[in-house]
């Protein structure tokens, strides 16, 4: 979901036009028997001309919050079926999903490009019972809500984790004004492969950029 308007309509964000590229790290945790929490983690770089750039990933502010999928019961092999995350982020439609938020403003036709970071994969929590296992994160897929038909380009698709350092989940051109795009993502772990029993825990970052 978008919405965009001019450049004069936009000048509230003038106290924001240092930030160039913003970072939110989003935990994930596959937990085969326990939960546990993971980090949110914020950082801003400066720009010298008038730009801005807001990201938001759940929780406002220096809230953390867990995605969890629970693997246990039916869900376990050899009965396998896709095991839904929820968050304890705040309410979405529909519910348990992670809302991602990035506003941008702009003075002149700028690129804006969302990327994220999850090649580090999903490792055993020590003292959990798995060893040294890691999931890799091309096991968790997300469904997006809230696209928007008419500019289809500046939202959030449906897609699954590649694993790789720097997947683009959007990446458009806009000429001045301001454009804030809102999805919510819904995750889903595939549950296709029997993990040894335990706790895993991940982080995947996303990065917003002005290039």
């Amino acid at each position: 979901m978008q919405t965009y308007r001019p450049l004069h309509c936009y000048s509230g964000l003038n106290r924001l036009h240092r930030l160039a590229v913003k970072r939110l790290y989003l935990g994930l945790l596959i937990s085969l028997l326990l939960v546990s929490d993971v980090w949110a983690v914020f950082i801003f770089a400066p720009l010298q001309n008038r730009r801005s750039l807001a990201l938001q990933v759940g929780s406002a502010g220096n809230t953390v919050n867990t995605v969890v999928f629970d693997v246990s019961g039916m869900t376990l092999a050899p009965n396998s079926v896709p095991v839904t995350g929820i968050s304890d982020g705040p309410n979405t439609t529909p519910a348990g999903g992670v809302e991602v938020t990035l506003e941008a403003g702009l003075f002149a036709q700028t690129q804006v490009i969302l990327t994220v970071d999850s090649s580090a994969g999903l490792s055993c929590v020590g003292g959990s019972g798995c060893g040294s296992t890691i999931i890799p994160f091309n096991t968790v897929s997300w469904t997006s809500f809230n696209n928007d038909a008419t500019y289809p380009t500046f939202d959030i698709q449906d897609g699954v984790f590649t694993g790789g350092s720097s997947q683009t989940l959007t990446n458009y051109y806009v000429n001045g004004g301001s454009v804030t795009m809102s999805n919510v993502l819904l995750f889903e772990y595939d549950n296709a492969t029997l993990y040894p029993s335990g706790q895993y825990q991940g982080r995947v970052t996303f990065t917003a950029s002005m290039p």
